[in-house]
């Protein structure tokens, strides 16, 4: 989810916009493109990622290798989100998402072979998660930064918005489709998946004027050195351990990313042990992205109205009883439910944290600070999707889910102590007020800041 504030200008957009004219329907129709490929391919993605664990256990009967797969195509993310964004500075977007688009065509495409043909096709599986995973990061990250060239400076705010809206819809509509799919057919959510990537591909193939727009520049020597990328890590580090409420709520999501990935798992388990169909399973995983559809449209104003702080720590609160709903009741559906459920609180976290960082972050380090805050949320969903798989088959699903809500209640209980309203600083004299305090004003503006991923999407 993204925050825009009202006073953002885009540096390398498209211009000024214009009312009508040929240019006004030229970057709309092209926009138009980019977005609905980028929302088939989210579709087809999101069904196959609700489809994969479903086959896991199907193929296995093991959690563990559930686990496996689910982290598999999260995985990619904690060591690609640096680099990645080092090469979409540096190459051609348009051919970064094509390119990707294509290979995951063809991923698709042999993971079906694979799975009509190859008698243990599970570790097919896990492979084809992980390329999946990589090519998803490349082509979002060149998305993000293509939409600033696409679009003019004036329609910034509201592209984004169209962006965010069309994306929750994906995800509504994603997971009960591939669980709709799988019931029918184990190697349906992967051929979906291979069609909604060619779609895209197509649809990029359709961009008018594409160089120009997509700001392609002349290719550039890569310098990505492990210190390079190090010293980019160390500086966001140190920019968040600065700021308390900051690293106290990104330690926060870190580890509810973990416990929620943990949750849907036993959750998933349980079901597939009933023998509840995969569509109906796919349709109890979309309330999450309804829950977090009703978070996004509401949250701004309210976030406005508590402020960041006290939104954080009254969104912590409310995880705890819907987590006792999964600890208490055996029926999964009724789990998937409160499960999903949370993903509405944690919109509003996402929210809270995207205002922090717009107003207390200088502009020049953000890029910085959201890769390490994504760095650490991805690496939390990794470890909480690899773990589970273990943690299930060791304890138990019940036992695993009163686990994770204790957890959650002693974060609930910690964070009112550790987070609290800054107090309001002492008026500077007029000495002060020209100096250092005058100079951090300048430097501190608020700009768009894509919040941390968490809650029952994550």
């Amino acid at each position: 989810m993204t925050a825009a504030s009202s006073e953002w200008k885009l540096q390398d957009g498209g211009g000024a916009a214009e009312s009508n004219g040929a240019r006004d329907d030229y970057w709309r129709r092209d926009f138009r493109l980019l977005l609905g490929g980028s929302v088939f391919s989210q579709l087809g993605t999101l069904g196959a990622a609700a489809a994969n664990p479903l086959l896991a256990l199907a193929l296995t009967g093991s959690p563990i290798v559930a686990g496996w797969v689910a982290a598999a195509s999260t995985l990619p993310g904690l060591f690609l989100h640096l680099p990645v964004g080092l090469i979409v500075d540096r190459f051609d977007r348009w051919r970064i998402m094509l390119v990707s688009q294509m290979f995951r065509v063809v991923n698709s495409i042999v993971l079906v072979i694979a799975l009509l043909t190859a008698d243990e096709p599970w570790f097919f599986l896990l492979l084809a998660a992980v390329i999946d995973g990589s090519c998803a990061v490349f082509f979002r990250i060149a998305e993000l930064a293509a939409v600033r060239y696409v679009v003019p400076d004036g329609e910034a705010e509201s592209a984004l918005g169209k962006s965010e809206a069309r994306h929750h819809l994906a995800l509504v509509l994603g997971r009960p489709v591939g669980g709709i799919l799988f019931a029918a057919g184990r190697t349906f959510p992967y051929l979906l998946d291979a069609l909604t990537s060619l779609v895209s591909v197509i649809s990029l193939l359709f961009l008018k004027g594409r160089r120009k727009s997509l700001g392609t520049q002349h290719k550039r020597a890569l310098n990505i050195s492990k210190d390079r990328v190090l010293r980019s890590f160390l500086e966001g580090v140190r920019w968040i351990y600065r700021d308390r409420f900051l690293s106290v709520s990104l330690g926060v999501c870190a580890i509810a990313n973990t416990g929620f990935q943990i949750v849907v798992l036993l959750l998933v388990v349980e079901a597939e042990r009933r023998q509840i169909s995969g569509s109906i399973i796919g349709t109890m995983l979309a309330t999450s992205g309804v829950s977090g559809f009703l978070g996004a449209l509401t949250a701004p104003a309210m976030v406005r109205r508590l402020t960041p702080v006290v939104t954080v720590q009254y969104c912590v609160a409310l995880w705890i009883p819907f987590l006792l709903v999964v600890a208490l009741v055996s029926d999964p559906m009724i789990g998937m439910c409160a499960w999903g459920a949370c993903s509405f609180t944690g919109a509003y976290i996402n929210v809270a944290l995207a205002m922090h960082q717009g107003r207390v972050i200088p502009r020049g380090v953000l890029g910085r600070v959201e890769g390490v805050s994504q760095f650490l949320t991805t690496g939390a969903v990794t470890l909480g999707a690899f773990a589970g798989g273990y943690v299930i088959a060791a304890l138990g699903t019940r036992p695993t889910a009163v686990l994770v809500t204790a957890a959650f209640i002693v974060i609930g209980i910690a964070v009112p102590a550790l987070v609290r309203e800054p107090r309001p600083p002492r008026k500077p004299g007029p000495a002060k007020e020209t100096g250092q305090n005058a100079h951090a004003t300048d430097e501190r503006v608020p700009v768009a800041s894509a919040a941390v991923p968490v809650g029952g999407d994550a």
